[in-house]
């Protein structure tokens, strides 16, 4: 086994209803961030790699939250406007011991 998530299981995580985001948009958003993560990672097909499975939701999490965010300025009434992170600490961390480093 794999990175193995599933269009249900992600839609179950992210808690989006079918009607706010279709199966085929959210076939779309988890291909890409499937494309990203094993671009980015070493993924053994033998394995099974619940690190990267959770890294994986919550990359498609955080693009599904940015749908709505163009530019990814969020506005806040008490805070004023900021920016969405580009980083993400979690995903940096399940993802670390898989990352690919390349020199040169």
């Amino acid at each position: 086994m794999t990175v193995s998530v599933d269009i249900g299981q992600a839609r179950d995580w992210i808690q989006v209803s079918a009607a706010l985001l279709t199966d085929d948009q959210l076939t779309v958003i988890l291909n890409a961030e499937k494309a990203t993560q094993a671009a980015l990672c070493t993924i053994d097909p033998l394995n099974d790699q619940p690190a990267l499975n959770q890294a994986l939701l919550r990359r498609v999490g955080r693009a599904v939250n940015a749908r709505g965010l163009p530019g990814g300025y969020v506005g806040d009434p008490t805070l004023g406007v900021s920016r969405l992170p580009s980083y993400d600490a979690e995903i940096e961390r399940y993802e670390r011991p898989f990352r690919s480093v390349v020199f040169g």
